[in-house]
């Protein structure tokens, strides 16, 4: 079932998610395990209400490689300048501290659904009552020719996963002389945040207005129109980047990725 099929259900039925959480919390044992694999918001947030949703008697361990969270859809205001990295960081202290979960510093690798089981990267296992997977999602590097070599290279960033490539994204277009061009290539819907894409072009034109005004943004579509609020974009951009970014549809993407197509 899909969670929007979820959702619908649950609202069909009267009662909202919570309430569903709640059902599915009360109906384990008091000493039951609940393993939750991504500390993103979906993972965190889950761990944190199953424990508020047992009163704290369920216990949970959150498995989570990283020491903090960092907000991906508001990192385009790093880009922009608007925002700080620090601005979205999150450390887990508090699910911790006042919630009672139990962080694992630690990536799962397997599962074994019948032994009810989380293999970890570091070694050893952990066992569980009940399992929720919101590992997240990651790039597809090998989709195009060329992409990995490219970005390992740091020259063609995609600064899609908040932390160090927005921060180093930041830092090129601030190298960048008054008078370049910020290309950005959107790939053909369905595609995960449509409106991404065209935040991140007005955030980077934001930054060209008051740094670099002879700078240009060009925005390569693979799709016939903006694909997310088409509207609201294009009159914005009229109004703030007439001069400044060039939107450009029906572009065919890349089979093969040049090292320097990103800026």
């Amino acid at each position: 079932m899909k969670r929007r099929q979820l959702l619908q259900a649950s609202f069909a039925l009267g009662c909202a998610p919570s309430v569903l959480s709640r059902a599915w919390a009360a109906n384990l044992p008091a000493k039951a395990q609940v393993v939750v694999i991504g500390g993103g918001y979906g993972g965190a947030t889950a761990a944190k209400y199953v424990r508020l949703f047992s009163d704290h008697k369920i216990n949970v361990l959150l498995i989570e490689p990283n020491a903090q969270f960092i907000s991906c859809p508001m990192s385009n205001l790093v880009i922009g300048g608007s925002k700080s990295l620090a601005d979205l960081t999150t450390s887990y202290d508090a699910l911790s501290s006042k919630h009672g979960v139990t962080v694992v510093r630690d990536k799962a690798t397997a599962i074994d659904p019948q032994k009810k089981t989380v293999t970890l990267q570091n070694g050893g296992s952990i066992s569980y009552d009940k399992l929720v997977l919101s590992p997240g999602v990651d790039m597809v590097f090998d989709s195009i020719e060329g992409l990995q070599a490219a970005n390992a290279s740091g020259q063609v960033l995609q600064a899609w996963k908040a932390g160090p490539e927005t921060l180093a994204l930041r830092k090129q277009l601030e190298a960048m002389p008054d008078g370049g061009v910020y290309a950005l290539t959107v790939p053909e819907a369905p595609y995960r945040c449509p409106p991404g894409p065209y935040e991140r072009a007005s955030q980077v034109a934001h930054y060209f207005k008051q740094a670099k005004p002879k700078s240009k943004v060009l925005i390569l579509d693979a799709n016939p129109d903006v694909t997310s609020k088409a509207g609201l974009f294009k009159k914005f951009w009229s109004d703030n980047y007439k001069d400044i970014i060039e939107y450009r549809p029906h572009r065919q993407q890349p089979l093969v990725w040049h090292p320097l197509s990103n800026l």
